[in-house]
């Protein structure tokens, strides 16, 4: 048991999308962690145990207006604390330039 758990990805082929619905690229990767130390899924929300299995995806898409995005869903499930499958999902959307990018280095103050 670690606090990261142990991980184990694979590629999952991707489909050409249907009828009004965005086109996955490349299909998704799959990530899916045991061994987790116990903790909660929110910081004041449920917990999980050691047992909780981890199952993430991460998926590209591309949408008819040509804007990109990235899908990260993931599902916990936990027969001690969880009734059924806990899903979030996070969208992320690829900006066309690196006009919003605007780094700067840390400084102590």
């Amino acid at each position: 048991m670690s606090w990261q758990g142990h991980s184990l990805a694979l590629w999952e082929p991707g489909s050409g999308g249907r009828r009004g619905a965005p086109t996955v690229l490349g299909g998704s990767l799959k990530v899916v962690t045991t061994g987790m130390r116990p903790g909660y899924l929110r910081k004041n929300g449920v917990p999980y145990s050691a047992n909780a299995i981890l199952t993430e995806y991460f998926n590209g898409t591309q949408e008819d207006n040509g804007d990109a995005w990235l899908i990260v869903t993931t599902v916990v499930q936990d027969s001690r604390y969880l009734n059924g499958r806990f899903f979030t999902s996070s969208h992320f959307k690829k900006l066309r330039d690196a006009s919003g990018w605007k780094p700067s280095p840390c400084s102590a103050r």
